[in-house]
């Protein structure tokens, strides 16, 4: 698990995401955009994430998640993977939001935090005991929080 500074402007976005509201009160409220394509940023998760892990990865899949004030994803909605790929998560926010950090729990205890930071991306191994969190943003907030999430094989 690693932060990777400065990834900001290494791949251009298509962003031609289609935004679809997530709110089960028990789950999460979030939007949601599910399988988007954006062939320069896998590139960079890829290269990145191989490096980082020293193994031979490909893309496999990519989704975008967005939190407004009030969003939250809560751990036990999370999916959960047999075949420990490697999870890539770019913070593409516009800035820096207090509080909204990411939380890696491994069988339900935290072991990585990944806090709110614009251009930063993070690289997880995933497996059959690890899910992630998405903290509640303060409805003081006036900023949002997107994040693409990438799955490498």
């Amino acid at each position: 698990m690693m932060i990777v500074p400065d990834i900001a402007g290494l791949a251009p976005l298509r962003g031609d995401w289609r935004w679809e509201r997530y709110a089960l009160i028990d789950r999460g409220s979030y939007d949601i955009a599910r399988s988007i394509e954006e062939p320069a940023l896998a590139d960079v998760a890829v290269r990145a994430a191989s490096k980082a892990m020293n193994r031979e990865l490909k893309f496999g899949e990519a989704r975008a998640l967005r939190f407004a004030p009030g969003d939250y994803f809560l751990a036990h909605h999370d999916r959960v993977y047999d075949d420990y790929p490697i999870e890539v998560v770019f913070d593409l926010s516009p800035v820096e939001v207090a509080g909204a950090a990411m939380h890696y729990r491994r069988r339900g205890k935290v072991f990585f935090v990944f806090p709110s930071q614009p251009g930063a991306a993070s690289i997880v191994e995933r497996g059959p005991t690890v899910t992630t969190n998405h903290t509640y943003v303060s409805k003081l907030q006036s900023a949002t929080v997107t994040r693409v999430v990438m799955l490498l094989w």
